[in-house]
C-alpha cells in the first residue's frame, strides 16, 4: 500500500513557489504581461570611443562617412542629456552608412570613456529586449573590433508612437530616463524621442519620425 505524505507535498509546492518568485524578482522583464510592450526596429548604433581607430576601421570595412549640416545647435543639449554624453561629443558626432542596404547606421562619438559597468545577465537581457522592445538582443557591430577603447553608448530604435510607448512603459514599471520630447536634427529631421536603459546600462533611444 502506498503511503501519502501531504506535508512533503506542501513543502515541495512552497519551494517551487519560492523559486518562481525568486526568478521573477531577479528577472522582472520575464513577468511582463501582454508582451512585447513595444514593436521596435533597430536604426542606429552609437559608439563612444576616445581615439580615431573606430572611424578608420569602419571606412576600411566599407562604411562611408555621411556628412550632415551642423545647423541644429538647439538639439545638441537635448541629445547630450538623452544619451548621457558631453554636449561637445554630440556636436562632433560622425556618421557612417554601411555597404549594404540593410546595414544599421553607425554614429561615432569621440569622448573620454568611463569604466565599463558589470555585464548584464543573459536571460535578463534577452527578456528585456524580447518583452519590452519586441526584438532580439542587438549584436556588437561586426565591422568593429572589440576593445577597451570603444563601447556601445546608445541603441536607437524606431517605434510608431512615442507617447503611447511612454504610457505603456510606465504602466509596466519600466523606468523612463528621458521623457518624450520633440526635436529637429539634420540626421532624423523632425522627430519625437525618449530614452530608457537596457539592463547593462546602455541607453535605449526610442524615436518616432514623421515618416512613421
Amino acid at each position: 500500500m502506498q503511503t501519502s505524505h501531504p506535508g512533503r507535498v506542501v513543502v515541495v509546492l512552497l519551494l517551487a513557489a519560492v523559486a518562481s518568485c525568486s526568478r521573477t524578482s531577479e528577472n522582472p522583464y520575464a513577468a511582463i504581461k501582454n508582451a512585447p510592450l513595444l514593436l521596435a526596429t533597430l536604426h542606429t548604433v552609437t559608439l563612444a570611443t576616445d581615439g580615431p581607430e573606430v572611424a578608420e576601421e569602419l571606412q576600411v570595412k566599407g562604411f562611408a562617412p555621411v556628412h550632415f549640416p551642423s545647423n541644429y545647435p538647439a538639439s545638441d543639449s537635448v541629445e547630450s542629456s538623452l544619451w548621457s554624453v558631453p554636449e561637445a561629443a554630440v556636436g562632433s558626432a560622425a556618421y557612417f552608412r554601411g555597404p549594404d542596404a540593410g546595414s544599421v547606421t553607425v554614429r561615432v562619438l569621440k569622448m573620454a570613456l568611463a569604466a565599463n559597468g558589470p555585464p548584464a545577465d543573459s536571460p535578463v537581457e534577452k527578456a528585456f529586449f524580447r518583452n519590452v522592445l519586441g526584438t532580439d538582443v542587438p549584436t556588437w557591430p561586426p565591422a568593429i573590433t572589440r576593445s577597451g577603447k570603444v563601447r556601445v553608448q546608445v541603441w536607437t530604435f524606431l517605434i510608431p508612437d512615442v507617447v503611447l510607448a511612454n504610457k505603456r512603459l510606465r504602466e509596466n514599471g519600466i523606468p523612463v530616463v528621458y521623457p518624450p520630447v520633440g526635436i529637429t536634427t539634420a540626421y532624423l529631421g523632425d522627430h519625437k524621442t525618449m530614452a530608457i536603459r537596457a539592463p547593462d546600462g546602455t541607453i535605449i533611444e526610442l524615436v518616432q519620425t514623421l515618416a512613421l
